[in-house]
């Protein structure tokens, strides 16, 4: 059913150009062959670490021939960015996954889910942090991997997620990238410095700093996937 064939819902702007569709973000990570070699290194950088790996040993991890790695990956040091690609887009696909699978309108139950898949993506159910916290000590570039983290982080959430609720609701906040990093920061720290917190309290603490509307919104009249049938 199309919006201009329904009636308007509360809250939804009736003017709207086109139905807003829920976005899929295509995934970045490496596959085929170099995403094996790649998926190899990671697996041995966890175990015994990055400075005891070897391209050789990575070839006898993956299963391919010495000069296959090289193929895809000029040197080690290309290896070892390609991991930190993938460790990326472990974080980023928390995000975006949960994005494409949340309900619409239901701010205060997916904020709680969105804190639960972040966090997840960061610690164990044990509440260790995930071997990629030891590989970032290890080669001395956490600090620059959490700033790159968070940029593409909050440029993930400004395309996929920010676009759809301005479409809804109102924005209470100026400098909105800035706002989401500094939030981001704060989300990560907050989660070191006290282990124990919830994630229904960090989830209060996201929804005091952004300003969120928490009213529940009736689904739209049209599909919200774009691969939906409508």
């Amino acid at each position: 059913m199309s919006l201009q064939n329904s009636a308007p819902m509360p809250g939804v702007n009736p003017h709207l150009p086109r139905p807003v569709t829920r976005q899929v973000r295509e995934s970045a990570r490496l596959d085929g062959t170099a995403g094996n070699i790649m998926l190899a290194a990671r697996e041995l950088y966890e175990r015994e670490g990055v400075a005891a790996t070897s391209l050789a040993a990575i070839a006898r991890e993956a299963g391919v021939a010495r000069s296959l790695v090289y193929y895809y990956f000029p040197n080690k040091q290309a290896v070892t960015a390609a991991v930190l690609d993938d460790y990326l887009e472990d974080l980023i696909e928390s995000v975006s996954t949960w994005n494409e699978l949340r309900t619409f309108g239901n701010t205060p139950s997916e904020l709680k889910k969105c804190v639960s898949a972040f966090r997840r993506a960061l610690y164990t159910t044990s509440g260790k942090p995930r071997p990629m916290a030891a590989v970032l000590e290890e080669l001395g570039v956490r600090d620059e991997f959490a700033t790159r983290a968070v940029r593409e982080i909050v440029a993930c959430i400004q395309r996929y997620i920010v676009s759809e609720y301005t479409a809804y609701r109102t924005v209470e906040i100026q400098l909105v990238p800035e706002t989401f990093g500094m939030l981001l920061f704060g989300l990560v720290g907050m989660m070191k410095a006290k282990p124990d917190i919830t994630d229904d309290e960090l989830a209060l603490l996201i929804m005091q700093t952004l300003r969120l509307n928490m009213r529940v919104m009736d689904p739209p009249p049209w599909p919200e996937h774009p691969a939906a049938s409508g």
